[in-house]
């Protein structure tokens, strides 16, 4: 209880046990001992306490090695085990895991010893043990809700992972994207460089004009640039995916080679996968019932929580004792808050239901963003995957044809430096469109994996 000792309330405790046997003064001292045992147990904390959590240097990259034949799904892998967002995320779960037992708790009991001289020659000493007992109900309303936020917490984690997952690969493909446009760029530029010999020759002849050689020059300065600028793409798609993986930006990777796209289920049961299992719906149906037992909590805060105390006085050095007539007492208390403010109960009443709204909006919300994610994504791969597979089939391979018809035709004389200059470059922008077709193609897998839920 909390209140002092004083007379008035003395007078309203009543002596229920009449116990001169026991010796009351031992039961002071033992509350005294009590106290001052609490107190010199609890943790002291100075300006040069060594034991003190503060805030450490900036973490390194980690520079580990990655094996050779590691593809996107091994990376991610990895991603997931050394991600520094991923470990935040871990540790968040683990804080709120540990405020369950704090909601559920019970309070202190509460120790209370004291004196009062009564007058120049009696001193009575005091002891009180008391326990709050909240109303029955609110620590479970209280533990249920922490143990819900945790729960999402948890499932934020998996929702972070498959994003973390969709982010490697990405960077994977761009990667891929790079290093194929450099293969094709520089295999480009050695079919010009097998044309120069033919127009250098036909120049010699005087069968070629002069600005033949200028263009052909022209378009090898040209490949160049692109050449130094699909490097660039390289560096930039490598730095980002070593830090996908917390790793210096400059670390080597493994080739980005022979990756097969998986296939991709109906666009119906992806859909449904992700209404029921996904992570992002699942965190926020862990905070809406959150809130549902916080309501449940704020509703039982209008009813009073009880304390229950026990307790002795006697009376020390006083004439009463010199006499040899003890008085000494067990006393017992009850007690309870009285709930009188109910503005503040009433508001955390609102807030618990605004909160329900929320998130139950958040709920509807999330699941709406996963279906265009996934119906985006599902159409995505399908139109990427047609096309690709028309530039295998046939533009390619018609482009080549063309190409090697122009350039047959132009060392015999009877095609123009025009037309072969113009069935390369179509050739090379075929070539380039099915990488980048791929690329898209395995992004939007990723993508479409990942709004479903598929790990």
């Amino acid at each position: 209880m909390d209140h002092k000792f004083d007379k008035t309330i003395l007078g309203s405790i009543v002596p229920i046990v009449a116990a001169p046997r026991i010796p009351m003064h031992r039961f002071i001292a033992f509350g005294i001992a009590l106290l001052l045992a609490a107190c010199a147990g609890s943790p002291k904390h100075s300006a040069d306490d060594s034991s003190r959590i503060v805030p450490g240097p900036p973490a390194a990259a980690l520079d580990y090695t990655v094996p050779s034949s590691a593809g996107p799904d091994e990376l991610a892998r990895l991603a997931i085990q050394h991600n520094p967002s991923i470990r935040a995320a871990r540790e968040r779960a683990a804080r709120l895991a540990a405020m369950v037992a704090q909601e559920g708790a019970m309070p202190d009991p509460m120790l209370k010893v004291g004196a009062e001289r009564m007058s120049s020659a009696d001193v009575n000493g005091m002891v009180e043990i008391g326990q709050t007992f909240p109303f029955p109900g609110k620590r479970r309303a209280a533990a249920r809700a922490a143990e819900q936020e945790a729960a999402a917490a948890k499932a934020d984690i998996r929702a972070l992972e498959l994003r973390l997952i969709e982010q490697v690969h990405a960077a994977w493909w761009d990667l891929q994207l790079a290093g194929e446009t450099v293969k094709l760029t520089r295999e480009s530029r050695e079919l010009l460089e097998a044309v120069r010999d033919v127009v250098d020759a036909r120049a010699a002849a005087d069968q070629a004009r002069q600005a033949d050689q200028i263009r052909l020059s022209n378009e090898l300065s040209m490949i160049d640039r692109d050449l130094a600028e699909a490097v660039q793409l390289g560096a930039t798609a490598r730095a980002r995916l070593n830090s996908l993986l917390n790793r210096p930006s400059g670390a080597s990777l493994p080739a980005t080679t022979g990756v097969t796209i998986p296939s991709t289920a109906t666009l119906e049961s992806l859909l449904a996968r992700a209404q029921s299992q996904h992570p992002e719906v699942a965190a926020a149906e862990r905070r809406a019932e959150a809130f549902q037992h916080r309501l449940r909590r704020a509703e039982l805060e209008q009813y009073p929580d009880f304390t229950v105390g026990i307790g002795g006085m006697t009376a020390l050095g006083s004439t009463s004792t010199a006499m040899g007539r003890e008085n000494e007492e067990i006393l017992a208390t009850i007690g309870i808050n009285i709930p009188l403010w109910q503005e503040p109960r009433r508001a955390m009443i609102r807030e618990a239901k605004a909160g329900i709204a929320e998130t139950d909006a958040m709920v509807a919300a999330t699941r709406s963003d996963l279906r265009y994610r996934i119906e985006e994504a599902w159409f995505s791969v399908r139109t990427e995957r047609d096309i690709a597979t028309l530039f295998e089939t046939r533009l390619i391979p018609d482009a080549r044809q063309a190409y090697e018809v122009t350039r047959t035709g132009y060392s015999a004389g009877t095609s123009e430096f025009n037309d072969v200059l113009d069935t390369w470059r179509l050739l090379l922008t075929y070539q380039l469109q099915h990488a980048r077709s791929r690329a898209q193609l395995g992004k939007a897998t990723a993508t479409l994996r990942a709004a479903a839920g598929v790990q």
